[in-house]
């Protein structure tokens, strides 16, 4: 998912329970992520490749840092992991194909992008579930240097063809919506774990 997508996801998320330097380094680690040395071999940073497993135990791994950071006074380190796992968790949605099980699994319903359930155990468990593999194309896109007359030669199943990065992909507005979701849920649950005055540190308002 481009970054200005990233970034307005997490504001709509948490802006406004969390003070203005807390959203910034929720932002400024969720972007960081997307740096280039991280565009190859992280595929657990964005679940790509279906690497569904391992992105579920990197977001784990992150909640885990949150209350010991806090614990010994340092907040930022506590900011800093939850938004890396907000990048991951976001980015889900935006590099697999949930929104179009999901929208397949109601049939055809009249659904609003708001309705989306992002947590549904049936599709995130589901053998159909599928996200792209980076390649080659990817690091050219990134470095701007991808004509897009070269897109044709990718392979069906890249991140580059499948990612869903902005309004002009198909399903965008679902997943915005399921990010936006699974990021306050993940939210939630860090609030939940924590004792009050620890809860009062991360969200320091």
């Amino acid at each position: 998912m481009k970054i200005t997508y990233h970034r307005q996801i997490t504001q709509q998320a948490v802006g406004s329970q969390v003070s203005q330097r807390a959203l910034d380094t929720f932002i400024a680690a969720n972007i960081g992520q997307d740096a280039l040395r991280y565009q190859v071999g992280h595929d657990h940073f964005h679940y790509d490749s279906n690497a569904f497993s391992s992105g579920d135990a990197y977001v784990e791994s992150l909640h885990a840092l949150i209350q010991p950071a806090l614990t010994r006074g340092d907040p930022h380190a506590a900011w800093q992991a939850f938004g890396r796992l907000g990048h991951a968790v976001q980015d889900l949605y935006a590099h697999s194909n949930y929104a179009a099980l999901w929208l397949a699994k109601k049939n055809g319903a009249d659904l609003t992008p708001e309705q989306i359930d992002p947590m549904e155990v049936e599709i995130l468990s589901s053998p159909d579930l599928h996200s792209g593999k980076p390649d080659i194309f990817d690091l050219l896109q990134y470095l701007s240097v991808l004509p897009v007359s070269w897109l044709k030669f990718a392979s069906k199943d890249s991140h580059i063809l499948l990612n869903i990065d902005g309004p002009d992909r198909a399903y965008f507005e679902l997943v915005f919506s399921a990010a936006v979701k699974r990021t306050q849920f993940e939210f939630s649950r860090v609030m939940n774990s924590l004792p009050m005055d620890l809860g009062k540190a991360f969200t320091d308002i």
